[in-house]
């Protein structure tokens, strides 16, 4: 009875969220994570600025509920659950990991899996999925980019499919070509549950089949379980809006940066070090700079509380990022 009439009472609210915003189709975040010190830092940035845009768009935004998916050792909670809603499930082990080369980044298609599996799509009231990143950093309102039959995804320079990869096509998705195959990832991306649900499993075992083919493993590298899902959703026929505004990916070789970018894109993605010498200078390829802003650096303890400015003349993504990414105690706290 108390299942029903919650049921009753969320069906109520979404009808009236729908008679007082017309059009609005809402989404829900979907940060996708492991339980390490390093994730849970980026994780508490990352959910603070989904708190702040989704106040920015108001009570009529796309934006709705959230869910942190952490893969951890057996499913066990990491101690952030109080701080943002959170769904455990269980990492590879060490030993099953061991047998993929100890790439982890195959725990997001894992956990997307579990989650589907144990009734997590359908236990969210929106029809909509943001999968999002730990070090993605949202800088202004995201609408619902997608549609039923239309995922939108960000599209990638580096992950154009050409006809040296029909090869590889051919023995993991017979049928596929490769202009089927668009230059996306799963993250960001918008997308139905419905694909998603139809997507998951597929995106999984590609990955996994692709991480065990030697030439496969060396074409695709540190971005192969991306192709995992581009080659998945090509195999089932889904479709993706590309959005070239969906996030930026600046570093210091950037060139010329528009000062107003923040309210041009959607998402600073700090997948890139930031680095400078002192007289504000691009340090050099694979170089760490005098001055630096990396995430890498902090793989086991959180950064500083405060960090140091760029020099004067660094591109604006330094002072933004820097300005967006000061670690905050909680996920609460302002910053």
């Amino acid at each position: 009875a108390a299942a029903s009439a919650a049921a009753t009472t969320a069906a109520a609210a979404s009808k009236s969220d729908a008679d007082d915003c017309p059009g609005r189709v809402p989404f829900h975040g979907l940060l996708t994570c492991q339980g390490s010190v390093y994730q849970q830092w980026q994780a508490r940035i990352m959910y603070f600025h989904w708190k702040k845009q989704t106040a920015a768009a108001g009570p009529c935004g796309d934006m709705g509920g959230f869910t942190r998916l952490v893969a951890s050792e057996g499913g066990k909670p990491d101690g952030l659950e109080a701080e943002m809603p959170s769904f455990f499930v269980r990492q590879y082990t060490t030993a099953e990991i061991a047998r993929y080369g100890h790439f982890g980044v195959l725990n997001r298609p894992f956990s997307v899996v579990q989650f589907a599996d144990r009734g997590g799509f359908e236990a969210l009231q929106e029809q909509f999925v943001y999968i999002a990143e730990t070090d993605h950093v949202l800088m202004r309102p995201l609408p619902n980019l997608a549609t039923p039959d239309k995922a939108a995804a960000f599209s990638f320079g580096y992950m154009h499919c050409g006809s040296s990869h029909q090869p590889l096509l051919d023995k993991f998705a017979p049928g596929v070509t490769y202009s089927d195959v668009q230059p996306v990832g799963p993250s960001p991306l918008v997308v139905s549950k419905p694909v998603l649900r139809r997507l998951a499993p597929l995106w999984l075992n590609l990955s996994l089949a692709l991480k065990l083919d030697p030439v496969a493993d060396r074409r695709f590298g540190w971005v192969l379980e991306m192709w995992g899902y581009s080659i998945a959703a090509a195999s089932l026929g889904v479709k993706h809006r590309l959005v070239r505004n969906f996030q930026v990916e600046y570093g210091a070789s950037a060139g010329r940066i528009p000062p107003e970018f923040p309210t041009l894109s959607y998402i600073f993605h700090y997948t890139y070090g930031i680095e400078y010498t002192l007289q504000g200078r691009p340090q050099g390829v694979m170089q760490i700079g005098e001055w630096s802003l990396d995430k890498r650096h902090y793989f086991g303890a959180l950064p500083p509380k405060q960090l140091a400015p760029p020099p004067h003349c660094a591109l604006e993504c330094a002072w933004v990022l820097l300005a967006r990414s000061t670690r905050p105690r909680t996920s609460s706290e302002v910053i």
